[in-house]
């Protein structure tokens, strides 16, 4: 599920400057990411209008208006301030024309004012929404940064997660989230993140809650990461065949997104940080366009090839 955002909460992150704005109008939900420059409305094109979108005012917005009739400006914007538009931005410190407002408090429509140019806070607007109503679900597991890298790191309770984390933030890596991690599918891409009651801690059985930043020194936690890889840690059984060549390129989907994962065994004795950050150094060859298996594959081909000549 997405977040919800309010033209309020835009209001207030961007501290823009009300101009008409109630009670109600401030609750009106943002629903969809795009925002419109209604160029084509004030010209009388109505028939593609997103009345979802925020809608923002610029100079050649404004230098139009004026070539219209009062009259036929406040019809327009009557059209353009639907019940469902979550409000107007006047950009560029621009002043907003009072048929403007006019016709917003007809329609209880929320006014605002900036001195931040059109296509920046286009631009800034458009991010800002992609986070705010990106698609988001939570789930158990950790994630770390790796190699410059986001880590997912699954496995069952009492696995041992939170003890390799510790060990791969001694080499130098960096905690994003302990134990549960908020993911969120952000221009088609998954951001990870930890919730904020638990940020930078860890819980080490045994030991308690630990404030890794303090422990470790600021640079070994990171706020948000984009997830890039998938670690599953499973108990090592015999009966269970494991991938011994490495051939098996496995992907798991999250939000519709899916990233390279790999299921690597755990057993007593062996270094799973070690281990890890050569699974993930072998997934970044891979993608960098270097497979040792095929190339192995290749080698054992031509071999055999001149084995039997």
């Amino acid at each position: 599920m997405a977040k919800q955002c309010t033209i309020l909460d835009l209001a207030n992150h961007f501290n823009l400057k009300p101009v008409f704005a109630s009670a109600s109008s401030l609750s009106k939900p943002i629903q969809v990411i795009e925002v419109d420059r209604p160029g084509l409305e004030m010209a009388g094109f109505f028939e593609y209008h997103q009345k979802k979108r925020l809608v923002l005012l610029g100079r050649k917005e404004l230098a139009y208006l004026k070539t219209m009739s009062y009259e036929k400006a406040y019809q327009t914007f009557l059209t353009i301030c639907d019940e469902l538009t979550p409000g107007i931005v006047v950009c560029h410190q621009l002043e907003c024309p009072g048929v403007v407002i006019a016709a917003a408090m007809a329609k209880n429509c929320a006014v605002f004012e900036t001195s931040i140019e059109t296509s920046v806070f286009e631009a800034d607007a458009l991010n800002y929404l992609s986070e705010m109503l990106a698609p988001c679900l939570s789930i158990h597991a950790n994630l770390m940064e790796i190699f410059s890298e986001g880590v997912l790191m699954l496995g069952d309770s009492g696995i041992g997660k939170s003890e390799v984390s510790l060990d791969l933030i001694k080499r130098g890596h960096c905690l994003v989230a302990d134990d549960k991690v908020d993911i969120r599918r952000v221009r088609d891409s998954l951001d990870g993140s930890s919730p904020e009651i638990i940020y930078g801690l860890m819980e080490c059985r045994g030991i308690g809650i630990i404030d890794v930043g303090r422990m470790f020194g600021i640079n070994a936690i990171k706020k948000r990461v984009k997830i890039k890889y998938c670690i599953d840690l499973v108990r090592f059984d015999p009966k269970i065949g494991f991938d011994r060549l490495g051939n098996q390129n496995s992907e798991i989907e999250y939000l519709g997104v899916k990233i390279p994962f790999v299921k690597l065994p755990v057993s007593p004795g062996r270094s799973i940080a070690e281990v890890i950050e050569v699974a993930i150094t072998n997934l970044k060859l891979k993608e960098a366009g270097i497979d040792t298996v095929k190339e192995f594959e290749k080698k054992l081909r031509n071999f055999q090839t001149k084995k039997e000549r």
